[in-house]
């Protein structure tokens, strides 16, 4: 499978692409014609950058509300890594989602489901024990900083995967 080195590179370049064209030049070359179309070109450059992560993220509110009936605690955007759709990672009260923008939600856990978080730098990876075998979801997220937190108080301490337990096994059989 093909991972992205800069998954986010999309939404910075729409940050610095809108604020150059419409905050920078628009402003400079519409300010010749009237003051109200160089203030129309700021707000086209707030709209196209702020704007829409504010309106992304009040979709994701509705559907996260009416998917499990609960306000989200923390939303990040994340990548899912088997199938490297963008979306946004969830955590509410009891549950923990992945979001895409335009398509259906179909990964919902529960918080006794999880039995293990482990990050490595902006990759989180999520082991869910279902009632015939362990899944681990990967995402990679734009900042852990607010997702980490709320996740091991959600989920409590992360318990030992059976292969740790072999490894360990396995180094003091060597020794």
């Amino acid at each position: 499978m093909l991972q992205r080195t800069r998954p986010y590179h999309e939404k910075y370049l729409r940050y610095v692409l809108s604020w150059l064209i419409f905050g920078f030049f628009g402003l400079i070359f519409l300010w010749q014609w009237g003051w109200i179309y160089g203030l129309l070109s700021l707000a086209a450059a707030f709209i196209l950058s702020f704007g829409l992560d504010l309106v992304f993220r009040f979709v994701v509110r509705r559907k996260v509300k009416a998917m499990v009936g609960e306000e989200p605690k923390v939303i990040v955007d994340a990548i899912r890594m088997r199938k490297e759709r963008k979306g946004f990672l969830v955590v509410t009260d009891r549950f923990v989602l992945f979001v895409p923008l335009f398509r259906k939600i179909k990964t919902v856990m529960e918080a006794d489901q999880i039995v293990r978080t482990q990050t490595d730098r902006l990759l989180v990876e999520i082991t869910a024990k279902f009632p015939n075998r362990y899944r681990t979801f990967s995402y990679t997220v734009l900042s852990k900083k607010k997702l980490m937190p709320v996740l091991k108080e959600l989920t409590g301490e992360s318990l030992p995967y059976k292969y740790e337990k072999l490894e360990k096994l396995a180094q003091y059989s060597k020794q």
